[in-house]
């Protein structure tokens, strides 16, 4: 740089990360999980800055988070999907329908046939980038899934009882999965579960609104941020007693799994997302 008034850029990696569920035309309904990285270009001002780190991860973390996060991502021009007010009916390129119903706060509708990522982080560039300050001209947003070497597996739920954004019918993550027995690391026992939840909804009983056995399974409830509803094909399904929190769901695996190896110790590491979740231990007594 020859002077203060030069360009330069300023870089922030995983200044958040979008937990979100996505219609999609092959897949059908799946959770997603993207890592966030923005790179500022602009003037330096009198302080020597060109955005102080600290108000720039606050900003662009609250506008990113407020457009997508946890919400349900629709590509309106995808096929075999119809929008009518807060209610969305949408049938995969298979057969697979869907049918959604909720606030317009948990949803986010796209002029596009399918959610890609580059497209994604364009979209918000158009949007954060008039809210940072005038010395900054453009802000490029990159969006990465997390590299995750071992079993992952990606999901969608909705917390009927939760006081934040969480509550949103149908938003989801993808997650690494970890499984241990006695101590011992067991990534083929880990990497068969994540290959059957790919892509499951996860339910609580109690949110149920047609009868358990049904080939198509109704959820549905009321939170603070409104009335949700899905209707979805049981097989796609996992229905839990409880809540379907982080928690609810690394026991839920750990019980399953403390029944297949009786007298063993399971543990299961299950992520909600990117770097945190919960750890459940569970043993069932050796059969006799």
């Amino acid at each position: 740089m020859n002077s203060s008034d030069d360009s330069l850029q300023l870089f922030v990696e995983h200044v958040t990360h979008i937990d979100c569920g996505v219609f999609d035309a092959e897949a059908g309904l799946r959770g997603a999980t993207w890592l966030v990285d923005a790179t500022l270009t602009g003037r330096r001002g009198d302080d020597g800055m060109l955005f102080d780190f600290g108000p720039a991860k606050r900003l662009l973390k609250a506008e990113i988070d407020a457009l997508v996060d946890h919400r349900l991502l629709v590509p309106a021009h995808a096929p075999g999907l119809t929008i009518e007010g807060g209610r969305i009916d949408f049938t995969t390129v298979s057969g697979d329908r869907y049918r959604y119903a909720g606030p317009a706060s948990a949803t986010t509708v796209f002029d596009a046939a399918t959610i890609e990522p580059r497209a994604l982080a364009l979209w918000l560039e158009a949007r954060v980038g008039p809210k940072l300050p005038a010395n900054v001209d453009s802000l490029k947003i990159d969006l990465r899934a997390e590299a995750i070497a071992g079993p992952v597996y990606d999901y969608t739920h909705g917390l009927a009882g939760h006081d934040g954004n969480c509550q949103r019918l149908a938003h989801g993550h993808r997650c690494r999965l970890a499984v241990t027995i006695d101590g011992a690391a067991r990534p083929d026992i880990a990497q068969a579960w994540a290959a059957a939840w790919q892509g499951v909804f996860i339910g609580h009983r109690a949110d149920l609104t047609t009868p358990a056995g049904a080939e198509r399974l109704g959820f549905g409830y009321a939170a603070p941020q409104g009335e949700f509803a899905l209707d979805i094909a049981a097989e796609r399904c996992v229905v839990l007693e409880g809540p379907p929190t982080v928690e609810n769901i690394a026991d839920h695996i750990a019980g399953e799994l403390a029944a297949r190896h009786p007298g063993r110790m399971v543990e299961v590491r299950a992520y909600e997302g990117v770097g945190k979740g919960a750890i459940a231990t569970r043993s069932h007594a050796s059969r006799p």
